[in-house]
């Protein structure tokens, strides 16, 4: 009968990034890592999510890493350039709205805010 086997968070999270990254698929971390459920795996990302990239961010990166650093900017550099296009986008909207409802939409750098 196998027993539980303890894996620390510092691991977990590793093995999460790497899976979301694509360096590795679910079933290459199990085989890696010699990970025995299955579903360990998908229960990690569920609970690391969105913190498995803070845990990175603060890391020196290996030289291996280097592949998934250029995928990660070229993803960030498309993020950037789509909120760009929608900025525009919406300030574009604006004037527009202004224009035909004749009314100031735009908030003056004058403008005190009220008090709430």
């Amino acid at each position: 009968m196998r027993g539980n086997k303890f894996y620390p968070d510092s691991l977990k999270r590793e093995i999460v990034w790497e899976v979301q990254s694509g360096l590795l698929s679910k079933a290459e971390a199990i085989r890696k890592y010699n990970i025995r459920g299955s579903s360990s795996i998908i229960g990690w990302i569920r609970k690391f999510d969105g913190k498995s990239s803070d845990y990175h961010r603060s890391m020196d990166y290996k030289q291996s890493d280097k592949e998934a650093l250029i995928k990660r900017i070229k993803e960030l550099e498309r993020k950037l350039e789509d909120e760009q296009i929608r900025s525009e986008g919406l300030s574009r909207m604006i004037d527009i709205a202004e224009d035909q409802l004749k009314v100031s939409i735009r908030k003056k750098s004058t403008t005190k805010q009220s008090k709430k």
